[in-house]
């Protein structure tokens, strides 16, 4: 018997013919069909090319159009796996600040398929919590997702802010925030030419991934690419 992970009910399996006639043993799910719906997925749907955001349209939403604008960035080639919307708020309750992180299995599949479907890679990169986050937390989300899905990445950026948790910071407080990243002297080396690929956990304003990116790309990366969880 499987248990749902989220709401702790049991799972129950629809097989198709296929199926019968499979002889690999099937990979059991770690949510039911319904509390997995409740993860809507972006992929499908119209987005802004630049930063996945669900509109109407698939012209370049605004807030891109003010980045590109300010010269903060030329482009952004940034996607998403699913929008933020009143579930997926209460997932990251649960799993950032409630520890919950065994409901990370829940989109394991999606972030491999995801990342799989970018163009070649050759490493991958997490934004990293504050010191004083990952003391009160005992963890970094973005890595845990990703070592939930064994997929390999790099420690690479560090960051150096002491302010208050970026989730409990206005917009505006987000994107007058200076940047809090940095590459350690001795890791500089290991990013000189490289296709990068920066991982968060949810994308609000911009200003952290493009923050990542100059920092990345200040240090000699050849191309930075980055995807969230959550936009």
């Amino acid at each position: 018997m499987t248990i749902c992970i989220w709401c702790a009910q049991q799972i129950t399996s629809s097989l198709t013919i296929s199926d019968l006639f499979t002889f690999k043993k099937l990979k059991a799910k770690s949510a039911c069909a319904s509390c997995y719906s409740k993860l809507e997925k972006i992929i499908g749907h119209p987005s802004c090319p630049c930063c996945s955001r669900l509109q109407e349209t698939t012209e370049v939403c605004q807030d891109c159009q003010k980045w590109i604008k300010a010269g903060k960035i030329k482009s952004l080639n940034h996607k998403a796996l699913y929008t933020y919307n009143a579930f997926a708020k209460e997932w990251m309750q649960r799993y950032k600040f409630t520890g919950d992180t065994r409901i990370a299995r829940m989109i394991s599949e999606d972030l491999i398929k995801a990342i799989g479907n970018i163009a070649t890679i050759d490493m991958i990169v997490p934004i990293p919590v504050s010191k004083k986050s990952f003391q009160i937390r005992g963890f970094n989300q973005t890595g845990i997702m990703l070592k939930t899905a064994r997929i390999p990445y790099t420690n690479l950026l560090e960051n150096t802010t002491t302010e208050k948790n970026q989730s409990k910071k206005t917009r505006q407080e987000r994107l007058q925030s200076i940047q809090p990243f940095r590459i350690a002297d001795q890791n500089k080396v290991s990013i000189k030419g490289k296709r990068v690929l920066v991982i968060d956990d949810v994308y609000t304003t911009g200003r952290t991934m493009i923050y990542a990116m100059e920092c990345l790309i200040s240090e000699g990366a050849r191309n930075v690419q980055s995807l969230s969880v959550f936009r």
